[in-house]
């Protein structure tokens, strides 16, 4: 979850909110504190022109407190009720009097969201003066807030959308390499994701048609070569009885199996067919795949397994052994090769000299690789071996030592490996 795309951008959308929530809050707070301030120094004011209108009689005052641009209203009970206290405290700049007033309650400083209020409580007749507009607070920094705060939600989810797009393409892709299930991705969308599921769409098009014409290509293979076996197997019977035809048996019954084994490292191969695991005998394995092999009498093949039993497809792999098998017969000098178990590490070594410098295991396991000695090769040998390997989470390596090439084949259990 952590590496998601939708993650990170939630995260990244959370954090500029709570910065912007947190600017705006000290922001509120500073905005307050200066709005404190000037209700202090107004009230300060209003107090003072009081004290300047105490020497004129009633009417006289009430005139003189309009001109300053005051009201005069009567103290009821409703309107106090409705007010609340202009700050908290009492201001140190005050004079004393005053302060001793506003302690005693005899004056009391009070506020609306727009005006200003003081309550002359000892007044003859009480009354309460009321300055327009001085305790007004703009409303800036909450509309200010909540449009940043709605532009962001705005533009999260604008882009959540967009990207949303990805969550089916990515579960398309999961699909089809899971088992090969085709969906199409095509979008109508210009934007980079929409031309991205586009251009995939198209690559997935042809990768189909290129399976489906494999498929189509190796079924006229097995049929053009399946043919001729079975018209020389129906032949077989008109023939005598001897080594000819004994002969003729065995080779139709091994390119029988040949074609079959063919069919099925295809499959594997090419994710088509997962492997049916079992539990196989190695020594067994190597039995058929050397009598796949036709051997020559010079060709021999030395083998040394400690009876430990591996978990794979056990005839995918004869073609593993078979490949291993006829590579190192090929390549050594002697025509021998050997085959060597360690637990569940499955070795085959044979003599050779060094490779080149631009020679690996890589390069060898791709497809199409030919020797300079073993030219009329196919170069499938070490590929398909791989291919096969891969289809079982298994690893091969490759060591030379005492004169030996070694290929080492890790055949990890499914259950402990990884």
């Amino acid at each position: 979850m952590g590496q998601s795309i939708f993650f990170r951008i939630t995260l990244f959308f959370v954090v500029v909110m709570l910065g912007a929530g947190i600017g705006f809050y000290a922001l509120d707070v500073q905005l307050r504190k200066e709005h404190e301030s000037r209700l202090h120094t107004e009230a300060h004011v209003m107090l003072g022109i009081l004290r300047q209108s105490i020497v004129y009689p009633r009417a006289q005052r009430i005139a003189f407190l309009h001109e300053k641009g005051y009201r005069v209203l009567v103290p009821e009970d409703v309107l106090i009720q409705s007010l609340e206290p202009a700050f908290a405290g009492i201001p140190d700049d005050y004079p004393v009097e005053i302060k001793d007033s506003m302690r005693e309650g005899i004056i009391r400083v009070l506020k609306d969201s727009d005006h200003l209020y003081i309550h002359l409580l000892r007044a003859s007749p009480p009354m309460v003066v009321a300055k327009p507009g001085a305790a007004h607070r703009s409303s800036w920094p909450d509309v200010v807030f909540a449009t940043v705060l709605g532009a962001l939600l705005v533009l999260y989810f604008a882009i959540v959308r967009t990207l949303f797009p990805l969550t089916r393409l990515i579960r398309s892709i999961r699909n089809y390499g899971l088992n090969g299930q085709y969906q199409s991705i095509a979008s109508k969308s210009r934007d980079e994701i929409g031309l991205i599921s586009t251009a995939l769409d198209t690559a997935m098009r042809k990768n189909r048609s290129l399976i489906e014409a494999r498929q189509l290509f190796l079924r006229n293979i097995m049929h053009e070569l399946k043919t001729p076996i079975t018209v020389g197997k129906l032949a077989l019977p008109f023939l005598k009885k001897g080594e000819e035809k004994s002969i003729l048996e065995r080779a139709f019954v091994r390119m029988e199996q040949l074609i079959q084994e063919v069919v099925r490292v295809e499959q594997i191969t090419s994710g088509e067919l997962r492997p049916d695991l079992r539990s196989c005998d190695p020594s067994q394995i190597s039995e058929q795949a050397c009598a796949l092999l036709f051997l020559r009498e010079e060709q021999r093949v030395e083998t040394c397994f400690d009876g430990t039993l591996i978990t794979a497809d056990c005839d995918a792999f004869v073609s593993v052994f078979k490949n291993l098998i006829d590579n190192g017969l090929k390549y050594s000098p002697d025509h021998a090769m050997r085959i060597e178990q360690e637990g569940d590490v499955l070795i085959f070594s044979n003599v050779g000299d060094v490779w080149e410098s631009n020679r690996t295991l890589a390069s060898l396991s791709e497809p199409f690789f030919h020797s300079r000695s073993h030219s009329e090769s196919f170069g499938l040998g070490l590929y398909i071996v791989k291919s096969i390997l891969d289809a079982h989470g298994f690893e091969m390596n490759h060591r030379y030592r005492d004169g030996r090439h070694r290929f080492e084949v890790h055949c990890h259990h499914p259950q402990t490996s990884g």
